[in-house]
């Protein structure tokens, strides 16, 4: 009898010091903590070209794991965009650190699952988790994983949640990096908006000690759409991802401006510098999405790409663009 008592109250704080705390015995937590980690550390990290998304997610799931006993840091893959960063100055925080090859390293993935949007290297590490709002890509492991997808606005809306599900109270600096996070990917709240994120965004200003939550986003905003001493290279760069269909792959970069007058302005010049960013990137195909509050351009280029617009908008019938006002669309 007194051996099964001591094993039973062994195997309690086996499962306390997973979590770090008893009182937090949640079905979520111990789902997390049923990973093998090993002994190594457990990097977060977000996908290529970084947004507040990708940097807040990492930097409040790292954290969160850190609370249930996991040896998580936050990474990022590069510096974060002009957005991100201002969002982060503002909010006090520190940009994760850089890693610049995931090769022999140990991974949790947030707001991407595609191998084509990881860090360089990511092939030959271990991913233990996934994290995101997109949908499920192409990265695999054969031992137990711990995915969860889920079709919000944001990636951190989903961590939010997470943090509830396992009872852990948000600390004000990790609520100041989901909340720039989901105001960024829902562009304040005004586009792909769940319930979730409605939720999130009522609840984390507070626990961030923030009360003016559309000064903050328009800072943000002001930021993303500053392109002085820009090329046109780090413009296109700024907010863009990699896909691979079939044995096909293409990037896609989003840029965002405030006036319609500097929609063309801004479609010419990545337009010119076209080749060379399309030499550097690697892909088949590159297609740009160059967008105000009403309106978004669209232009492309490489091999195959013109017949891919063809394919995907029988309307189109020349030009080398697109213009999509309000749900319509027309040539330009």
């Amino acid at each position: 009898m007194k051996k099964r008592i001591a094993l039973f109250l062994a195997a309690l704080l086996l499962a306390a010091s997973c979590r770090g705390v008893w009182a937090e015995n949640t079905l979520l937590a111990d789902i997390l903590c049923g990973i093998d980690y090993g002994n190594q550390v457990t990097y977060v990290i977000g996908h290529k070209s970084p947004d507040a998304d990708t940097i807040g997610s990492a930097m409040a799931y790292a954290w969160l794991l850190r609370q249930l006993g996991i040896n998580a840091e936050a990474a990022a893959t590069a510096k974060a965009n002009r957005e991100t960063q201002y969002a982060l100055d503002i909010c006090g925080l520190e940009q994760p650190e850089i890693l610049s090859d995931a090769a022999g390293k140990q991974f949790i993935l947030v707001d991407h699952s595609e191998y084509s949007q990881a860090l360089d290297g990511m092939k030959d590490a271990r991913v233990v988790g996934i994290v995101d709002h997109h949908g499920v890509g192409d990265v695999r492991n054969t031992q137990r994983i711990a995915v969860i997808s889920l079709p919000a606005g944001a990636t951190a809306s989903i961590i939010y949640k997470m943090y509830l599900d396992c009872g852990v109270d948000i600390p004000a600096d990790m609520a100041r990096a989901l909340l720039i996070a989901v105001l960024s990917d829902t562009k304040g709240m005004t586009s792909n908006v769940t319930l979730l994120d409605r939720e999130a965004c009522a609840s984390l200003p507070y626990a961030a000690g923030i009360d003016d939550v559309d000064a903050l986003y328009e800072g943000m905003r002001k930021a993303k759409t500053s392109f002085d001493g820009m090329t046109a290279k780090e413009i296109f760069l700024s907010d863009y991802k990699e896909y691979l269909a079939g044995e096909t792959g293409f990037g896609i970069g989003s840029v965002f401006t405030e006036t319609e007058e500097s929609l063309a302005e801004l479609t010419e010049m990545i337009e010119k510098e076209f080749p060379a960013i399309y030499a550097s990137c690697g892909q088949d195909m590159l297609f740009c999405l160059v967008s105000t509050d009403g309106t978004t351009w669209m232009t492309w280029y490489g091999e195959g790409a013109e017949k891919a617009v063809k394919d995907s908008f029988p309307q189109y019938d020349g030009g080398g663009r697109l213009v999509f006002v309000h749900g319509s669309r027309m040539n330009a």
